[in-house]
Order: C-alpha cells, then structure tokens, then sequence
C-alpha cells in the first residue's frame, strides 16, 4: 500500500528548484497543476511500481489526473496482482 502522503513526498522532490512555495500538496492536487513536466510524472509512477513491485496498465496510468488517483490506482493495482 502507497499513501497519499508518500505521493506528496515523491511530488514535492520533482518540485525542488522550481517555485514550490505557496503550492498545497493533497488528494485533489492535479498533475497538470503542478507544472511538472511529463518524464517528471513518470519518473513518480516509475518509482511507486519499483516501490510495490507492480506494472500499472498504461491505459489505466494515462487517466490518473490527481495525486488521489494515482495512489488509488497504485493500491487497487497492488491488490491486483498480489
């Protein structure tokens, strides 16, 4: 199991060196918002399936569009293929 709270970690460590402050990670944080670019994100997703030893399908990645999302799908994945 991920949290929303890892999520966030990992987020806010592609966020380092751009303007961060003032930016509320959350459930409802979207992806788009956030600035990041597109190998950003996939280096997170990367990351959570290297954490959980899962493979998300890429057709379920590509509709995360919130921090609360990913982890959903991240969780419901691990259960999965557990």
């Amino acid at each position: 199991m991920i949290t929303v709270e890892q999520v966030c970690e990992m987020v806010q460590k592609k966020l380092r060196g751009k303007n961060a402050e003032g930016i509320t990670l959350g459930e409802q944080t979207a992806f788009d918002e956030l600035g990041l670019s597109s190998l950003q994100v996939a280096d997170i997703v990367y990351g959570i399936e290297d954490q959980l030893g899962i493979e998300f399908d890429p057709s379920r990645a590509a509709d995360v569009k919130t921090i609360g999302d990913l982890v959903n799908l991240a969780n419901t994945t691990a259960q999965v293929q557990a």
